[in-house]
């Protein structure tokens, strides 16, 4: 994400951007369906709120939103902006064109979910700077073993799971040292690319794989909690990981079996460099107390995360919200002694929690200006005659737009701009708004195409043991493979195990 944060203008996207919005928000006739939509969200104010506004008005405000969100697409896709200034700008259409109120906007900024995205980023990197991570990785090389298959599922597990909880981005560059003293061990005695090949993209793939694993997995997963609170929908950190785990771990288990058959190693078993990585990794000694006092608060907040509409709620009467849980993690560091307020100015990308502030923003703006219902409603004149405009086919739908959108944008730019639209059509289709959001925050864990996918892509990339063509390799492969997985894990786990409803 930080590429996106250290460019400057790009001056002919920019002005794309802006002659788009241009045309979409003033130069394009206002749509009688549109009119017929505002004159019902019209209708439906009470008389002090009808007073303050008219029919055009509210038509005028769902364009507008339109317009913005086409200026975004051009922005996402090509950073033609560096994008916390994109974020920024999400507010500032907002306020200067009058489609939100000051206040809203403001409280949009706010959003729990980004106190979530702001806490969780606190806690990831006071784990990383007492070598918590580190920890972990000696952990997967002690009971991988040394066969090359074993320790390929050990890697894809062991990156994985921390990658729901601490971000992927960190434990790729974690396991990163990890990968290359086994390839360069073996390299030694026999040229081995392929290894080297397969191993980082267990990394790349791995993190990947977690990432939807649990709320804390991605910005992108507060961005849809953030949208399905719009949506009068609260979920827990144990219903989503309750819905996240079960594709983590089947896709951790297919890519042990084919990787190896994708990309075949030169040798099959890795004892002299896992024994000498061993060495290595135990020179770090036993735990320290302040070690051992960073794991336990992250365990605390955890366990906060876990019970806060159940047993939270019980004791107090009303829950923390997962932001609030993870800001005060992040100040038990602090009263603790530690961390400080500098490390987290300097471990923390601010700019990540400016730019998902504003796709919250964007996000609660189609729902609350109508845009959201009528966008759904058009799309679904288009779909409705193929049947895939409510239930399970729009379900099927959702995990294609997600699985093809996040090869070409971020995952977190696919959810910021699909989401809105995706959620109206299950509103208006009576479809359940949370099986929707969570399918398409799911279907964006298939970035195996390009080295930009994801964070952890690049980190793998810049090994220098791998080319474009090993992304296009594997993703030809892979991607086919997971977007059946994410069906699997709706048809068969999500409805008839979990009991979730299709329709609300």
């Amino acid at each position: 994400m930080s590429s996106g944060f250290a460019k400057s203008t790009v001056f002919r996207w920019l002005g794309l951007g802006m002659c788009i919005f241009g045309i979409v928000g003033f130069l394009m006739p206002l749509p009688e369906s549109m009119l017929d939509n505002a004159r019902d969200i019209y209708m439906a104010m009470d008389e002090e709120a009808r007073a303050q506004t008219s029919v055009y008005d509210t038509a005028r405000r769902m364009q507008l939103t339109l317009a913005l969100l086409a200026m975004c697409v051009i922005f996402f896709a090509t950073e033609a902006v560096p994008l916390p200034a994109v974020a920024l700008i999400i507010g500032l259409v907002q306020l200067f064109f009058g489609i939100t109120p000051p206040s809203r906007i403001v409280a949009s900024y706010a959003h729990d979910a980004v106190w979530f995205i702001a806490g969780s980023l606190a806690l990831s990197g006071t784990f990383i700077k007492y070598g918590l991570d580190k920890r972990i990785g000696m952990l997967v090389v002690r009971f991988s073993g040394t066969h090359v298959k074993g320790m390929v599922f050990g890697i894809l597990i062991g990156t994985s799971i921390p990658s729901a909880f601490i971000g992927g981005h960190a434990v790729a560059g974690m396991f990163l040292p990890i990968i290359m003293a086994l390839y360069t061990l073996t390299n030694k005695t026999v040229p081995a690319p392929k290894l080297g090949k397969l191993l980082a993209l267990c990394v790349a793939y791995g993190c990947m794989m977690g990432g939807p694993m649990a709320p804390t997995g991605g910005a992108r997963n507060a961005i849809m909690i953030g949208f399905l609170t719009d949506f009068g929908i609260e979920i827990s950190f144990l219903q989503w990981l309750l819905m996240g785990f079960l594709f983590t771990l089947v896709m951790a288990g297919i890519l042990a079996m084919i990787m190896p058959l994708i990309f075949r190693p030169e040798v099959r078993r890795l004892d002299v460099a896992a024994q000498q990585l061993r060495k290595d990794l135990e020179k770090h000694g036993k735990m320290t107390r302040k070690q051992y006092l960073v794991g336990g608060v992250m365990l605390f907040v955890i366990f906060l995360w876990m019970t806060d509409k159940t047993l939270i709620r019980g004791v107090l009467g009303f829950s923390l919200g997962m932001g609030g849980i993870a800001i005060t993690g992040a100040v038990i560091y602090i009263l603790m002694g530690l961390t400080t307020w500098k490390d987290y100015e300097e471990g923390i990308n601010w700019g990540v929690v400016v730019l998902y502030a504003g796709a919250i923003s964007l996000g609660s703006a189609f729902k609350a200006t109508g845009t959201s219902i009528w966008v759904a409603d058009m799309i679904r004149v288009v779909i409705g005659p193929l049947g895939m405009d409510s239930g399970i086919p729009l379900l099927m739908l959702v995990v294609l737009l997600g699985a093809v959108f996040t090869n070409l944008v971020s995952a977190g730019a696919t959810v910021a701009i699909i989401g809105p639209l995706v959620l109206g059509m299950a509103e208006q289709s009576g479809t359940s708004p949370l099986m929707v959001g969570l399918t398409l925050a799911l279907s964006t864990a298939t970035a195996f195409w390009l080295v930009i996918g994801t964070p952890a892509s690049s980190i793998a990339y810049s090994s220098g043991l791998l080319t474009s063509k090993d992304y296009i390799r594997g993703g030809m492969f892979i991607w086919p493979l997971a977007v059946v997985v994410i069906i699997g894990v709706i048809l068969l786990f999500w409805i008839p195990v979990l009991g979730l409803p299709v329709f609300e």
